[in-house]
């Protein structure tokens, strides 16, 4: 597996709080000579300086920094109940995790240092409704820095089996992690647009993130990456390649579009997949939010798993995503 993506996985970054993320991003962009800006704390992008004054219509790139968890909203430990001598603190939801079974490997992040424990359900028979607690050893909480506001999530075990990739926080570590295989290829590749990397806060709380990358970059085409669901009734499925979100909470492509992108893909031999799926989006909603006329594209990779502590992607359907958008950049 990619270094860079271990460290994206390795990553503490929650709704609002994507300082991590942000600055493995900062240091790739940079080492691969791109020009890097902060949008305040909401977004980031980076610009390819252009050797040419041809004026070309603008691609922007876009995936999201953060993952779900969970932030603490007490302001201090309490003797944990069934445990001999651990402590625990009281947390909520920052977005939508989601486990099976009634504890799971976490990492708290306070003012002065991450610290291990487990995530605990404290109410397991309110399925629709769960209550969580964090908890530690009673020598790890001494050690802490505990504050209301100090934020938890899995712990970022990784492995593969085959052709498949198991981590937590592959939504969206891997779009972040082929923005930055996109700095790195060499020059030559986008030869219709010029193209912008942005990375946003905030998408699976808010979406505050991407309003304001929309704000602050006026662009003619924009691909925004994420992860998806395997769905066999749709036909998508792990290992066939990429996928285009039709229909749900944030896109609405007309079927002219649709076989519009069929024929780039067909043309170029790339497999693709797509999806209508009308439950929840992505940060394409923010655009036309916006006021911004430009085509958004969500480009998603299928995922087993979304939001759990062991999300599993297939490898090829990675170099099909980066083949795809090379695609999209030379023919829609």
């Amino acid at each position: 597996m990619n270094d860079t993506l271990k460290r994206l996985i390795a990553a503490h970054s929650t709704p609002g709080d994507e300082g991590a993320v942000a600055e493995i991003l900062r240091q790739c962009w940079r080492r691969s000579g791109w020009k890097v800006e902060d949008l305040g704390k909401y977004a980031l992008t980076a610009k390819k300086l252009q050797k040419t004054a041809e004026k070309r219509p603008r691609l922007l790139i876009c995936a999201h920094m953060d993952s779900p968890g969970f932030i603490v909203d007490r302001p201090g430990w309490e003797e944990f109940e069934g445990a001999d001598g651990s402590r625990s603190v009281n947390i909520v939801l920052l977005g939508s995790p989601s486990f099976e079974g009634e504890a799971v490997e976490a990492r708290l992040k306070c003012r002065n240092g991450v610290f291990s424990g487990r995530i605990i359900k404290t109410n397991t028979e309110e399925e629709d409704n769960p209550e969580f607690c964090f908890e530690i050893t009673k020598d790890g909480a001494e050690k802490t820095d505990l504050c209301i506001g100090d934020r938890v999530c899995y712990a970022p075990l990784i492995s593969s089996e085959g052709d498949l990739i198991k981590a937590p926080f592959l939504d969206n570590r891997l779009g972040c992690w082929m923005l930055t295989q996109l700095a790195e290829l060499e020059p030559g590749w986008n030869q219709r647009y010029e193209v912008v990397l942005g990375a946003a806060g905030s998408e699976e709380m808010t979406g505050f993130g991407a309003q304001v990358l929309a704000a602050e970059v006026d662009a003619d085409l924009v691909i925004v990456l994420d992860a998806t669901y395997e769905a066999e009734e749709q036909g998508v499925k792990l290992g066939d390649g990429a996928v285009v979100t039709l229909s749900d909470a944030s896109v609405l492509l007309d079927p002219v579009t649709r076989d519009h992108i069929m024929q780039i893909m067909g043309d170029a031999g790339v497999p693709i997949q797509f999806e209508v799926y009308n439950y929840s989006g992505t940060d394409a909603r923010a655009f036309p939010m916006q006021g911004r006329c430009a085509p958004v594209l969500a480009l998603l990779v299928p995922s087993r798993g979304n939001h759990s502590p062991c999300e599993t992607v297939h490898s090829t359907d990675l170099q099909s995503w980066e083949r795809a958008i090379k695609a999209l950049e030379a023919n829609f």
